[in-house]
């Protein structure tokens, strides 16, 4: 009998081992993060968000993590993480774009004079799993208008983006096919200019190359009461990796008045492999849970 019992601890053992390397690999080789996730910095500017003076409606709040934060693998469920809220607690207009794994940009969109709150959930969580633990909020005060003369915030009716979507879904962050369509949504005509607003618009691969396989349509209103215009762009055959959808400054509305600060919005085009990787990922996902139950089987059998 105790040779049976010695026999049995050393395969379960061995099952606990083969359990866990298993389990480990399926998650992508670490097996979940045991370090919290931190904000190293915000920033406007190079300058600490505390410690500006002027913070403009249209500005870029640069947010410095720790670990990488926009991996296709974590970005999606990421970005609808964070939000930004005004005094009365309603959303504030935010887009977000990806400069570097580690690096989140929230462009804040056309904001009134007040004070806002930016969060970011708890679950927040880089690509080893580790999260924030913590709802991370930061709270500033836009003081400054848009600027005037042609462009956004003291003009009459200034231009603004009000969307950029690849589906129903935002493009910042979003994992794209090779072949798609992304639809661009402004707050003002923009048909009368559209040829010269076309050519400061581009999609642009890591290295800083314009793609080529770009069209655009007509820009035409959402509704007949709508102010606002769209155009859709048609994009083909792009690579796997990262790109940036490039929006110049000076895109201009029927009114003459134009975004004044430009839009930089990263997106990545997936792998084709990717399924298969999945495939692969569930099936282990799949034998680690059989060892489990063996294991458990056993531990039953030692303790009886």
């Amino acid at each position: 009998m105790k040779q049976t019992n010695r026999t049995l601890s050393v395969l379960l053992a061995i099952l606990m081992l083969f359990s866990v390397a298993t389990t480990a690999f399926a998650a992508g080789g670490n097996g979940g993060g045991s370090t919290a996730l931190t904000v190293q910095s915000a920033t406007i500017n190079d300058t600490p968000v505390a410690e500006a003076t002027e913070i403009h409606g249209n500005d870029t709040i640069l947010l410095t993590f720790s670990g990488n934060v926009t991996d296709s693998s974590v970005w999606v469920s990421n970005s609808g993480k964070i939000q930004l809220k005004d005094g009365s607690g309603n959303a504030a207009s935010i887009s977000l774009t990806t400069p570097g794994g580690k690096k989140v940009g929230v462009v804040l969109g056309n904001l009134a004079k007040a004070t806002y709150t930016l969060t970011i959930g708890k679950e927040f969580k880089d690509t080893n799993g580790n999260t924030l633990g913590a709802k991370y909020e930061l709270t500033f005060t836009v003081n400054k208008g848009n600027g005037s003369g042609t462009g956004g915030g003291n003009g009459e009716s200034p231009l603004e983006l009000v969307s950029v979507k690849a589906g129903d879904k935002d493009l910042a962050g979003a994992e794209l096919e090779p072949s798609g369509t992304i639809t661009i949504t402004f707050s003002r005509g923009m048909d009368e200019n559209q040829a010269a607003n076309f050519e400061k618009i581009g999609i642009y691969d890591k290295d800083g190359k314009k793609v080529a396989n770009v069209s655009f349509s007509d820009f035409q209103k959402p509704d007949v009461n709508s102010k606002g215009s769209y155009t859709v762009l048609t994009y083909k055959n792009l690579a796997t990796g990262e790109y940036t959808l490039k929006i110049g400054k000076d895109v201009k509305a029927n009114n003459n008045h134009t975004l004044e600060k430009a839009v930089n919005i990263t997106f990545t085009v997936k792998d084709k492999d990717d399924e298969k990787v999945n495939f692969i990922r569930s099936l282990l996902d799949s034998i680690a849970d059989f060892f489990k139950k063996v294991i458990d089987f056993f531990k039953g059998l030692l303790s009886k």
